[in-house]
């Protein structure tokens, strides 16, 4: 028993470890703000509904938030997840005459393939993976573009729209669902696994980690793979959710995606992150994207609030490390250069 309460405390000590450092703090703080702000501003923001509707909405970005917040945390970036999403959709509902297992198969099958290219490419070839995603960004959906003829595809089987959007404790989607299986095993992952510190290790110093045994290419090339997988299940979503899939329906998603991660804390140098954090950040956006919409506001205006959120956090990060560079200086009596 007091093995169990010790990780019991282990655990709750890592979660408020994870939630009260200063960008959770400021994180908590925009999504109270921005709560009360927009109980003002409209009548209908608090009611039992638009709840139902705000987490519905949040179940693709925050899958998509996973992956890349894996990404970032391993010193890497993926920008080609939008065209994976309409891809695996695509692809989903040009084979939903078949059956359900095999739609799904070939879904997850074709974004696979994209992970492999990305991997491949970033890790064995050298490219940076900005680079490499931006080319298969623009390569899948080109792909996109020519297997759909350009129009809007109709998803045929409905058990695949009742897996990934369909309702039902409540009237809940499924789709909240897979973004909580999402966010549990991704946390599992990345917290009490070897290859979640592996991660970290790669991130945070690859050349030493490389010398420590680690397989710092090969724990890449997973979480690129990882990264397709999760988009997969955000296409499905998305084409369960309109019943249909058509070119450029992920493009929104792009800013958002890459944002929630950078708002949580993570660095584009790799070696930092936190899942807990990353949920937080996708809920402020969400939050953002839920409200402009009550108000009857132009889709700019989500852009605006989104920047402005994202350059006030990181003017809190740059703040607190020079705050932290000052109390350095004070302590050990010397400037650091």
């Amino acid at each position: 028993m007091d093995t169990i309460e010790k990780k019991v405390n282990k655990r709750f000590y890592a979660l408020k470890k994870s939630i009260f450092d200063i960008n959770g703090i400021v994180l908590l703080v925009a999504i109270a703000g921005l709560i009360i702000a927009f109980s003002f501003l409209s009548p209908n923001f608090l009611t039992p509904v638009n709840m139902r509707v705000l987490v519905e909405t949040m179940s693709i970005l925050a899958i998509l938030a996973m992956g890349e917040n894996f990404l970032l945390i391993a010193g890497e970036i993926d920008i080609s997840f939008t065209a994976t999403l309409e891809l695996s959709a695509i692809v989903a509902a040009l084979t939903s005459a078949g059956n359900t297992f095999v739609i799904i198969l070939f879904a997850i099958l074709a974004a696979v393939g994209v992970g492999i290219i990305n991997g491949f490419f970033t890790t064995r070839v050298g490219i940076p993976s900005f680079l490499v995603t931006l080319a298969t960004m623009v390569a899948v959906q080109g792909v996109v573009f020519l297997i759909s003829n350009y129009r809007t595809v109709l998803l045929q089987d409905d058990m695949v729209a009742q897996v990934f959007y369909g309702r039902w404790l409540g009237g809940v989607s499924s789709a909240v669902l897979w973004m909580i299986i999402a966010i549990i095993a991704c946390a599992f992952i990345l917290r009490s696994t070897r290859f979640g510190r592996w991660v970290f290790a790669t991130g945070g110093n690859e050349r030493a980690a490389r010398l420590m045994g680690i397989p710092t290419r090969r724990v890449k090339f997973l979480i690129f793979i990882l990264m397709s997988v999760l988009a997969s299940v955000a296409g499905l979503i998305a084409a369960g959710r309109s019943l249909a899939a058509r070119p450029k329906m992920g493009e929104g998603f792009l800013m958002p995606v890459i944002a929630s991660p950078v708002l949580a804390g993570a660095l584009l140098t790799g070696g930092r992150g936190s899942i807990i954090r990353t949920v937080l950040g996708c809920l402020v956006l969400t939050i953002i994207i839920n409200g402009v919409n009550l108000l009857g506001l132009e889709p700019a205006y989500q852009n605006i609030f989104m920047g402005c959120i994202l350059i006030g956090t990181l003017s809190v990060r740059s703040f607190q490390g020079g705050s932290t560079k000052v109390l350095l200086e004070k302590v050990t009596g010397r400037r650091r250069r």
